[in-house]
């Protein structure tokens, strides 16, 4: 090893990745943190499930507050994006933006992004506030309003009865794909009283005091309070596959107890990793993974 190796390299600044800056601080470990600048968490207008923050908090406040935690530390931070990740356990390479590093071992927490629907306007109610992607989140807020769920086939179908369960008024927008879902699952969304749009959405419009506005294909314009997008989720784990990382189907990185890929040395955090797409999760995450590497170390 030379003298100058990180002890580990940690690639993402999101609640998880700061989470385990501070945990390997604290642990007097040498690293670096490498952040390209997009975690998800500064797209939320406010989150009110966040343990400690019971009036809810901003996304790029309760950013900040992580990076100045971090920073209480002297977690050492670059700017850049991990243009590839090479190496085995105890000789990682990284190059990022022309530079080469050197680490034992390395966690990621490239978290994910959701999938946008190719709509216009779905910007600006996602900044507005009308346009929602985390129902476990936020789903509380919602109780007794119109909430649509965009999302084609099993997956619309179940986020629109997980949204039914806070007593909303809720409408699948399932995008033509009703007729592929199976009677059964049919018959529990009419049990719980969801309605059915089944044509194509063409144009969102966010109405200051008023809802969202969907305009479907077939003319009829349709008002709700919140648009729930439920298309997916991709997730960052290029760098983990490129050393032969496993996955699981919905694409995650495969782990075990301790936040280790199926790359020896290769740990993950966070939306990455397998597990529910959350910040107390992340948090969690991070500091199980941050031990573990400590130890093994």
């Amino acid at each position: 090893m030379a003298s100058d190796d990180l002890d580990c390299l940690i690639i993402g600044g999101g609640p998880a990745g700061l989470t385990a800056g501070v945990y390997l601080a604290r642990y007097r470990r040498r690293i670096l943190l490498v952040d390209a600048g997009d975690s998800r968490l500064a797209l939320i207008p406010r989150s009110r499930n966040v343990p400690g923050y019971p009036d809810g908090i901003e996304g790029r406040e309760l950013l900040a507050r992580l990076r100045a935690h971090a920073q209480q530390y002297h977690v050492p931070m670059q700017q850049g994006r991990v243009e590839r990740l090479s190496g085995r356990e105890g000789a990682f390479e990284a190059i990022v933006d022309g530079q080469r590093l050197r680490a034992r071992k390395v966690l990621l927490a490239t978290g994910a992004r959701d999938v946008v629907p190719e709509l216009p306007g779905a910007d600006e109610g996602l900044a507005a506030g009308n346009v929602r992607y985390c129902p476990v989140c936020d789903g509380f807020e919602t109780q007794g309003q119109r909430v649509a769920v965009l999302g084609r086939e099993i997956h619309g179908l179940r986020e629109s009865l997980f949204v039914a369960g806070f007593d909303n008024q809720v409408t699948w927008l399932s995008m033509g794909s009703q007729e592929s879902v199976p009677p059964e699952a049919m018959a529990r969304l009419r049990q719980r009283g969801v309605l059915i749009a089944d044509q194509m959405p063409l144009h969102i419009r966010c109405m200051p005091g008023e809802g969202v506005e969907v305009e479907m294909a077939d003319g009829p314009r349709l008002m709700f309070d919140v648009l729930y997008p439920a298309l997916g989720l991709q997730h960052a784990s290029g760098l983990a596959t490129g050393l032969g990382a496993e996955l699981q189907a919905n694409g995650q990185l495969l782990v075990d107890d301790h936040l280790q890929s199926t790359v020896q040395g290769l740990y993950a955090a966070g939306d990455v990793a397998a597990g529910l797409n959350q910040i107390a999760v992340a948090y969690g995450h991070a500091a199980i993974a941050a031990t573990a590497i400590h130890n093994s170390l």
